[in-house]
């Protein structure tokens, strides 16, 4: 799929829900670092962390303030940790964000974990990403986001929420109902078809997150099904109504 296809794609989905897309100046790595770079967010919470890439870019970009990640599979808590030691304002969770405290199992892909899941991987995931499907199933634990944050001695005042969950983003976020009260942005990943069972789609997100006084400002495409050049996920940025 071409740039110009895909974002003429996310253009029409965008006023489906009365916004336009070419009113917003950044892009969405760009609005991200524009707000990191003000002062305001005193923490970012990367919940689905997997070896640190998030982290790491953050870092790369000039942000130095604290960072609080969240990987449950232990192998790739340990990549993370590594990643982190040495940063003291760099803190790892060897959690899942979720709805709320649970022992859980999760399907660790064999993509190097890239699409582990706590939710079954649909056909339509496997045949747009060969070898991408669960290679084992590990058991976890699981934390709300609020859960968390209440055991620290300091709460967030301008937290921004980062959620790369495969599929689990809403659940996340029904663990998160008071930091988001605070949030100044949260950043989503969003399927436009079902690639985990019992998902919800993009329409269905964005309704979810104006309920919490959000609305999406950046879109940029995420996962292209290479066969077919069907767009299946994009990431998106949510600010403040």
């Amino acid at each position: 799929m071409s740039e110009s296809t895909a974002t003429n794609r996310l253009q029409s989905l965008f006023h489906r829900f009365g916004l336009h897309l070419g009113r917003y100046r950044y892009t969405l790595a760009g609005a991200r670092d524009a707000l990191l770079r003000g002062g305001e967010v005193d923490l970012v919470l990367d919940v689905g962390a997997h070896f640190g890439e998030y982290g790491r870019s953050l870092r790369a970009a000039g942000y130095r303030g604290e960072i609080l990640s969240f990987e449950p599979i232990a192998e790739h808590f340990e990549r993370l940790r590594q990643a982190a030691a040495g940063d003291e304002a760099w803190h790892c969770l060897n959690r899942a964000g979720g709805a709320g405290a649970e022992t859980a199992t999760i399907n660790v892909s064999a993509n190097d974990g890239h699409s582990s899941s706590l939710l079954e991987m649909t056909a339509t995931h496997e045949r747009a990403a060969p070898g991408s499907h669960s290679a084992r199933v590990q058991e976890i634990e699981v934390v709300g986001v609020d859960e968390a944050l209440a055991e620290r001695s300091q709460p967030p005042r301008d937290p921004y929420l980062k959620a790369d969950t495969q599929g689990y983003e809403h659940e996340v976020l029904a663990g998160a109902k008071e930091t988001l009260r605070q949030c100044r942005a949260v950043e989503l990943e969003l399927s436009l078809a079902p690639i985990y069972e019992g998902q919800l789609l993009i329409g269905e997100m964005i309704e979810l997150m104006r309920g919490h006084g959000f609305v999406p400002t950046h879109v940029e495409p995420e996962f292209v099904d290479p066969g077919s050049g069907e767009l299946l996920c994009v990431n998106g940025l949510f600010q403040p109504a």
